[in-house]
């Protein structure tokens, strides 16, 4: 991700505009949250961090893009627009009372303003879609090699932190970084577009897996299981994935016969999401029943328009877990929509999310059965990204932070842009992308 491929069909002498450079520093702030995490997020002047300069930046670069008149063509981009709209509306009224947790609330649907972004630059140039998937290939390569490093620097050095930051400067997190391993093994699995040895990255992946998995939380290990399993089934011909699932099966066995207690707190984690157990258990009843009770309450007693953002769905519903007021969501992105928003803006985020999930699988099964591979792997790519970011968003603080969100919307927004170019430019993955090496 760190040069430019020459990409474009018609010259490469073309003068890049202000969208390619925008796409180009995205890229590298894409990078950095993947392997900082949140200390990353940090990066700036609150309340103008990295994410917010970017924001900025993009929708400035939308202004003066021509090609919003083709977004707007779009249904899902009347889905985002009609969500936004109506988050705004339960924004606006309580910004009076709560400042700038109104705002720092209200994250969870000003980032989808990314998707937009990304969508429209994409079709306005159908190139940088190749721009795109350049950039992503080299992100893959970079990403399994320094994690492990970032892992192990975040672990075992005194890491400074920038000013109001309550993590070090590189915090990478391990439900983030099982997500971004799930996209990476349907990239490597479903396309040819990963140009690398497939030992080396089969080794390299591993060594990502086992530091990762093993400091992993339930969310982290069932997301990257989920995602793989649909990889898995899509290409469960494809001998990638079976030598994925033979080099685990030898490793788990040698590790068996050498130190099983290796295994024993990956074990636990997974057992821990269909068992009970003591250590776990308080938190989980502890969670079951503030989401029964925001469930509840919401379609009762604020069934239209939710209890709005800026509001403590903590401390305000009688559920402060950690005191103070800290935890100001349910680790529960999907009810945090239906408590801020009310029913019709959950049916609007139902709606948001499942109908471009659809139809990204329908575009991959048409690819796959035209035998368009190259195709056909992205949108794997694009479908497993999604289930693990998902499955994590059901645990965790993921589309209210930048960390997570700005990635679930940046593959949101090349998924829509995608599914047009594949319609209506189904040659342009054939056009040779010069990595610029």
């Amino acid at each position: 991700m760190l040069n430019k491929p020459s990409i474009y069909l018609k010259s490469d002498t073309e003068k890049s505009t202000i969208a390619d450079k925008f796409l180009n520093w995205y890229s590298w702030v894409l990078l950095g949250y993947a392997l900082c995490g949140r200390g990353f997020s940090y990066f700036g002047v609150g309340p103008f961090y990295i994410g917010e300069i970017t924001l900025v930046f993009g929708l400035f670069t939308l202004s003066i893009n021509k090609s919003i008149p083709k977004i707007l063509k779009l249904p899902h981009t009347w889905f985002l627009i009609i969500f936004m709209v109506w988050c705004c509306i339960n924004t606006i009224p309580y910004f009076p009372i709560y400042g700038l947790d109104c705002i720092r609330d209200a994250a969870l649907w000003y980032y989808i303003s990314f998707a937009l972004i990304v969508a429209t630059l994409l079709l306005g140039k159908p190139q940088r879609f190749l721009f795109m998937v350049a950039q992503y290939e080299r992100f893959c390569r970079i990403f399994i090699i320094l994690l492990p490093f970032f892992w192990l620097i975040a672990r075992t050095l005194p890491l400074p932190s920038l000013p109001g930051a309550g993590a070090k400067i590189i915090s990478p997190k391990t439900a983030d970084a099982m997500t971004h391993l799930s996209g990476i093994t349907a990239f490597f699995v479903g396309s040819s577009l990963l140009d690398v040895q497939p030992l080396l990255f089969t080794f390299m992946f591993f060594v990502n897996l086992g530091v990762v998995a093993l400091n992993a939380n339930r969310s982290g290990t069932i997301a990257f299981l989920n995602a793989f399993f649909v990889v898995g089934l899509a290409k469960y011909k494809s001998s990638k994935i079976w030598r994925i699932v033979t080099i685990i099966i030898l490793i788990v066995l040698l590790a068996g016969i050498i130190k099983p207690e290796i295994f024993e707190p990956l074990i636990n984690k997974i057992l821990s999401i269909f068992i009970d157990n003591n250590e776990r258990q308080g938190s989980k009843e502890y969670r079951l029943e503030w989401w029964t009770y925001l469930i509840k309450s919401t379609i009762s007693d604020h069934f239209w328009t939710g209890r709005g953002f800026g509001f403590n769905l903590g401390a305000g519903t009688g559920f402060d877990p950690v005191g103070g007021g800290i935890v100001r969501s349910p680790h529960n992105g999907h009810i945090t929509v239906l408590s801020r928003t009310g029913v019709p803006g959950f049916v609007l985020w139902l709606l948001i999310q499942l109908s471009w999930a659809g139809n990204i699988l329908a575009k991959y099964l048409q690819c796959r059965r035209k035998g368009e591979t190259k195709w056909a792997g992205i949108f794997l790519t694009l479908l497993a990204y999604w289930v693990a970011s998902m499955t994590v968003t059901s645990f965790e603080v993921i589309i209210e932070g930048p960390t997570g969100a700005i990635w679930l919307w940046t593959m949101y927004g090349i998924g829509l842009a995608a599914m047009q170019i594949y319609k209506r430019y189904p040659q342009l993955l054939e056009t040779e992308i010069d990595s610029g090496q």
